[in-house]
């Protein structure tokens, strides 16, 4: 024991000179396990693994009431569409700001892939998300649908277009617009 206490500070302090090889990628290789890997991606609250299913054209399109709404301090496009670099601010954001997030995507009812396919529509896939925002558990109650668009790029389904569609008074996109800035 004496000796491996010597070798893990001497480790510690090495720190960046050592890296370990990485690890198997996710298993993108369906539509259901990209989405699966997106709703776990939101439930352990890690961006990385969110950019990962992302197109570096992604679009995400707002549900058209939110159009012009101004959550927080932030203002939804007046087309209702925003790019990679918005998503990745506000789910980044947003990530760090919750202290957990509670989510389900109804992945059973996904249309199914055809045969041969490189682009894949969902349809609508009906979502809940319970957005913690402080240590009292106080929260954003969140249910809608959303289609995602996704093609197949090197042997993996990555989302090229997420278009949300809000059931109450708040959506998906709502949320991560709040958390934009």
């Amino acid at each position: 024991m004496r000796r491996a206490i010597p070798f893990l500070a001497t480790l510690t302090l090495l720190g960046g000179c050592f890296s370990l090889p990485p690890g198997p990628g996710p298993d993108l290789s369906t539509p259901y396990n990209t989405l699966r890997y997106l709703e776990d991606s939101y439930a352990i609250q890690d961006s990385s693994f969110v950019y990962q299913v992302l197109d570096d054209d992604f679009r995400f399109a707002f549900d058209r009431e939110d159009w012009d709404t101004q959550p927080g301090d932030y203002r939804i496009p007046p087309d209702g569409i925003w790019t990679i670099s918005s998503e990745r601010t506000a789910t980044r954001n947003m990530f760090y700001e919750a202290t957990g997030i509670d989510i389900y995507l109804a992945l059973k009812d996904m249309e199914p892939l055809i045969e041969g396919a490189s682009i894949y529509t969902s349809g609508p896939i009906y979502y809940r998300i319970i957005y913690y925002y402080n240590e009292d558990y106080d929260s954003y109650y969140i249910t809608g649908y959303a289609n995602f668009d996704m093609q197949k790029q090197d042997g993996d389904w990555i989302i090229t277009r997420w278009s949300d569609q809000k059931v109450g008074e708040h959506s998906w996109g709502w949320l991560k617009a709040l958390y934009r800035l």
